[in-house]
């Protein structure tokens, strides 16, 4: 059952780089199914306490805020970063995957994951004229990789736990 949530799981994760790429948006139902499923592998094999997803979604608010109040800083006026710095489907997606890491993991996901989409964007952006970064699409596919090398044993990136 676990394996068979892991492939769906890795399958929309596809589905959203897609997406990002081609329409800079990805649709809500399906991070609501990332979550789910999310939910579903820890309830099957409990990791994570509702305690230590909490304490991951706190982090990403406290980030979220602080990014809102440099924001506002830099902009010299209160404005909504949503839509105009980052996306809403950007951050749901921070949400939707808080049940498939521990504390530590997570932010050390949030920042590795974040530096390899800047660095990725940059070497594209040479080639493509857009300005947005695709952040659900790049963590997804980095969500690919390491899932694919903990697949195949070689390394098990952020601790992953799965059958």
């Amino acid at each position: 059952m676990k394996a068979t949530l892991t492939t769906v799981l890795l399958i929309l994760f596809v589905v959203i780089s897609i997406q990002d790429f081609k329409h800079r948006a990805i649709h809500a139902y399906l991070l609501v199914v990332i979550a789910i499923i999310s939910i579903l592998i820890n309830y099957i094999e409990p990791l994570l306490s509702l305690y230590e997803i909490g304490k991951s979604i706190t982090f990403l608010s406290c980030t979220s805020i602080g990014f809102m109040i440099y924001q506002t800083i830099k902009n010299k006026h209160l404005k909504n970063p949503i839509d105009t710095s980052i996306g809403l489907g950007d951050i749901l997606f921070f949400v939707a995957i808080t049940p498939l890491f521990q504390i530590h993991n997570y932010v050390l996901f949030f920042i590795l994951g974040l530096f390899l989409s800047i660095l990725l964007f940059m070497i594209v952006q040479k080639k493509r004229a857009d300005t947005t970064i695709p952040l659900a699409g790049y963590l997804s596919l980095f969500l690919i990789v390491c899932f694919g090398l903990k697949l195949f044993n070689i390394v098990n990136p952020f601790f992953i736990e799965f059958n």
